[in-house]
């Protein structure tokens, strides 16, 4: 999460130009998760805290597309 997160450490404030590229971006890393998340969930022995980890990130990712849209 620390490359999503660097914009927040930088002022927190969204350039009004840029919101599209930057729910284009969180989108594409809730993509990613997910194909992440599927393959945690197909190995036989599925790691709990992994699982958690992908689940709370996909949560993030998403309050965070959710403010920036309004």
């Amino acid at each position: 999460m620390p490359e999503i997160d660097r914009w927040e450490n930088e002022g927190g404030q969204v350039n009004a130009a840029k919101p599209v590229a930057r729910i284009k971006a969180l989108q594409r890393r809730h993509l990613q998760l997910d194909s992440q998340l599927d393959r945690e969930l197909t190995r036989p022995n599925p790691c709990s805290i992994e699982l958690q980890r992908l689940r709370r990130e996909k949560l993030y990712l998403k309050d965070q597309i959710f403010q920036i849209s309004g």
